[in-house]
């Protein structure tokens, strides 16, 4: 790059906008708080991978943008990213459901409360138990496994799944419990593998036995997801998930019937598969 393109550079790149909480000024450094890189990723890549060729006189604009509204900082995001590829995930970050999902889920007491990232990192700052901390892959995997019945879609098949966003996942008039109750789910499995009551051998079928503890707990036909009636039934649902004792019978029966189906074959290329999926909803019902 020849001087004059140089000079030119900090008016042609759009720059890199940052987003944070709280910033502070400390003699002439600057402290950045709970920050979020919104726009300029693929420019602070490739000036970093190109730092030790970069003469000192090239310039990039930097936008930082101090803001505790979330109105704000997600305004700020769709105007900055308006011509920038930005992912699914990201993007349904900012609608109103993933919102209300935020503010639901720790209004559960004690042990029974969860928290859903809708922003990545969001609560990177905070003294949380991770485990409790369900992101947005987490929760659309565990929903789909759970109220759906398709855990084979939940891998391979994961952007299908996104193009339900929308209509089938997150619908501005489905009901919040289920959300949690699918997410409370996946906590209590994930405990269980990690105190090695439900084996590691089993992880492959993680989500099929998601949807298998639904079905072990009712095999009845699932109230419509807007109606009152799924409402009292995921509060059955919690409250065996919530029992110590009757979340692990629960999983462990999911699992013994995840054996029987799987017939010893436990690799994942038989495991996340429709033919499985379906030949477990038929053990568990007959």
């Amino acid at each position: 790059m020849d001087a004059r393109k140089r000079a030119y550079f900090p008016l042609l790149n759009n720059g890199v906008t940052v987003v944070a909480k709280r910033v502070g000024a400390t003699g002439r450094r600057l402290v950045v708080e709970d920050y979020q890189v919104v726009n300029g990723c693929q420019t602070s890549f490739v000036l970093h991978e190109t730092k030790p060729s970069l003469p000192p006189d090239v310039y990039v604009p930097l936008r930082l943008i101090a803001t505790e509204d979330s109105e704000v900082r997600d305004s700020i995001i769709k105007a900055t990213n308006r011509q920038t590829q930005v992912s699914d995930e990201q993007l349904l970050a900012l609608s109103d459901f993933p919102k209300s999902l935020e503010a639901f889920f720790p209004t559960y007491d004690g042990r029974k409360k969860l928290f859903y990232e809708r922003r990545s990192r969001q609560y990177a700052a905070e003294r949380l138990e991770k485990v409790r901390v369900i992101d947005v892959r987490t929760l659309v995997r565990a929903f789909a496994s759970v109220f759906m019945e398709l855990p084979h879609r939940t891998t391979r098949n994961y952007k299908a799944l996104l193009r339900t966003v929308g209509t089938d996942i997150f619908n501005a008039t489905h009901k919040l419990e289920p959300y949690y109750a699918a997410a409370y789910a996946h906590y209590r499995l994930d405990f269980l593998f990690r105190n090695q009551t439900i084996p590691a051998d089993l992880k492959a079928a993680r989500y099929h036995l998601l949807m298998a503890s639904r079905l072990i707990h009712s095999t009845a036909v699932l109230p419509p997801m807007n109606s009152n009636e799924m409402v009292r039934w995921c509060e059955g649902y919690c409250e065996a998930l919530w029992d110590e004792a009757q979340s692990i019978t629960l999983f462990e029966r999911a699992a013994e019937t995840v054996r029987v189906v799987a017939a010893g074959d436990l690799h994942r290329d038989n495991i996340r598969t429709e033919p499985f999926t379906e030949a477990l909803k038929t053990q568990i019902r007959d």
